[in-house]
């Protein structure tokens, strides 16, 4: 989930929107290019750039009426630089959407649940990649997000990395993501490619520019805290997971399995006042625990004649931060009424085999003590250490330099794609 205190669209310093810019004209040195107006050898049509970049931002950094171009938030520091230094090649859309956090005070953004707000984001992104390929077929994409908007890109791109997006895999240059929630554990900062630094370039070009781009910042441990294990297909190689390892958003410990099911839970609620915050609460882990419980007599009991015996296929961890995940569909009628009706034989069994009680216990006991060991990092003052300054790293994106390498790549993939890959 999103860190819950998000900067204002106007949060970012002026001096590090300047240091950007100056980095991006740094970069069209170090690529070999005069600049903007010796940049473009075709006559392109300037509703059609050869790169048009969709970027989603943060909670609280837009609004279903926000601007579609005013370079605002954090995005607005990394794509305002890459426009300034390639005009004529690239187009950006800012995606409108509530980017709400069920209207917890200080967050921003509308009063939608998070998980309605990423979902809206996701439909809003998905359209308009569809719109402007329609109308450009010429056109390449890259995809920005940034926390929230982050876990929205990764949605979208690993749709079209499977075949199943609204756009072919070869219509999408690059995708960065920045403090993504959805960053998979361990993961490098190209997922899917361990040690690698240089992007691969853009679908039909030579990759010239782009081969001297380096985008080295260190692998963060942990994953981000509503991780699921995305992988990105035919997109593997062009998409970048960038994150801070003080971000709790994205760099979540490994061991914090009832974290995890907070924030899934937080996500799907109303935080707008105290109130309403216990009540939708409530409402939300009570339907989780019932889900994890169906699931585990499901799954997880075996039922002989005369035995009942606990042996989890996954770790009761799992089964929780599964049954809080919104993503995940929640078991049907028929597998409620399935699991009712396993429940009535194992009770049964026991009723008429006492002597299986203490087993069962201890069985259980095993399964406390895995929970409990799965929790171990939110015992330890050492990771919490780590996290005491995770709100001014989940800010700091900008202030602190991590977007130059997106800066780079997009001003690279724009060059690439002029001088000869734009189809």
């Amino acid at each position: 989930m999103d860190v819950v205190v998000t900067p204002s669209p106007h949060a970012h310093s002026r001096r590090a929107r300047t240091a950007a810019t100056l980095l991006a004209g740094l970069t069209l040195s170090a690529l070999g290019v005069s600049g903007p107006a010796a940049a473009s050898p075709l006559a392109v049509d300037p509703g059609c750039p050869v790169l048009w970049v969709l970027a989603v931002q943060g909670t609280g950094q837009s609004s279903p009426a926000a601007s579609r171009t005013a370079d605002t938030g954090v995005l607005g520091a990394l794509l305002g630089p890459v426009v300034t230094a390639v005009p004529n090649l690239v187009q950006r859309t800012y995606i409108p959407y509530p980017a709400g956090f069920g209207g917890l005070p200080g967050a921003g953004g509308g009063p939608e649940s998070y998980t309605a707000s990423v979902t809206d984001a996701i439909s809003e992104l998905r359209t308009d990649a569809g719109r402007i390929i329609a109308r450009c077929p010429g056109t390449e994409l890259a995809a920005i997000g940034y926390s929230q908007g982050a876990q929205a890109v990764s949605q979208f791109a690993r749709e079209v990395g499977a075949g199943r997006g609204p756009v072919p895999a070869d219509k999408v240059a690059a995708v960065a993501l920045y403090a993504d929630p959805e960053r998979t554990a361990g993961s490098p900062v190209f997922p899917g490619r361990p040690g690698q630094v240089v992007p691969d370039g853009a679908p039909g070009t030579i990759s010239g520019a782009v081969s001297a781009v380096r985008i080295t910042a260190p692998p963060a441990p942990g994953s981000g805290i509503a991780a699921d294990n995305a992988t990105y297909g035919a997109l593997t190689g062009r998409v970048a997971d960038i994150c801070d390892d003080r971000d709790l958003a994205c760099a979540a410990p490994t061991r914090a399995a009832l974290l995890r099911v907070g924030a899934e839970v937080a996500a799907q609620a109303d935080l707008s006042n105290p109130l309403a915050a216990v009540a939708s609460l409530q409402r939300v882990l009570l339907v989780a625990l019932g889900n994890a419980w169906n699931t585990v007599v499901l799954n997880d009991f075996d039922v002989g004649p005369a035995a009942v015996d606990y042996r989890p296929r996954a770790p009761l961890s799992r089964r929780l931060i599964d049954a809080a995940d919104p993503r995940i569909p929640a078991p049907t009628p028929d597998l409620i009424r399935a699991a009712g009706d396993r429940w009535g034989q194992i009770t049964a069994t026991l009723t008429a085999h006492p002597t299986e009680l203490p087993k069962l216990a201890a069985q259980l006991a095993g399964a406390w003590g895995q929970l409990v060991a799965d929790d171990a990092d939110l015992a330890n003052p050492a990771v919490w250490a780590r996290f005491a300054t995770t709100v001014t790293a989940h800010d700091g994106y900008a202030a602190t330099g991590q977007l130059a390498s997106g800066i780079a790549w997009l001003v690279a993939v724009a060059h690439d794609l002029a001088q000869g890959g734009h189809r």
